[in-house]
């Protein structure tokens, strides 16, 4: 139930990322309810002569917080959110649905820090790393710095000054 809670105060969140437990959670406690939704609205007599009101009043508000939702289990995966659109083809959703079990993208990517809890490594390892780096070799220093510029979980003005330290032997 946190993951719906969570997923509800992000409601106009796009930005950042979405575990695939937390993603999951939040969907299966979205479709359960539409089905109590949908049968409640059958036991009344909805659907064939009149709309699913029930159905609907439960749906519509949920779908802004899920389609958020999926676009940053998409970031937690490291892909761009615009992939959501692709479920408007045919087959598109069996894409996303590969897509939204795929296990998280490690540590920080372009979207972001890891979410807690979905196996990566937490935000503060990546400062973590760095210092060990600090303590290797110049070259293998660069190295990851390098990458960590490369992944975007640092910018350039920030591998810079990083890169002057190493060199400088500077941990």
């Amino acid at each position: 139930m946190n993951a719906y809670v969570d997923a509800m105060r992000r409601y106009f969140d796009f930005n950042g990322r979405t575990s695939r437990a937390e993603f999951w959670y939040f969907t299966l406690v979205v479709t359960g309810i539409g089905i109590i939704a949908l049968i409640v609205d059958l036991a009344l007599g909805n659907g064939q002569d009149a709309p699913l009101y029930i159905t609907a009043l439960w749906m519509i508000p949920h779908y802004i917080p899920w389609l958020a939702a999926a676009v940053r289990r998409l970031h937690d995966i490291d892909r761009t959110g615009w992939w959501v659109l692709i479920g408007m083809i045919p087959l598109g959703q069996l894409i996303l649905l590969i897509f939204y079990c795929q296990p998280s993208a490690p540590a920080v990517n372009r979207f972001g820090s890891a979410p807690a809890g979905n196996g990566a490594q937490p935000a503060t390892s990546m400062h973590a790393q760095t210092n060990a780096a600090a303590r290797a070799p110049s070259l293998e220093q660069l190295e990851r710095l390098a990458a960590l510029r490369a992944s975007g979980a640092i910018d350039d003005a920030e591998f810079q000054r990083l890169k002057a330290d190493a060199l400088a032997g500077r941990t």
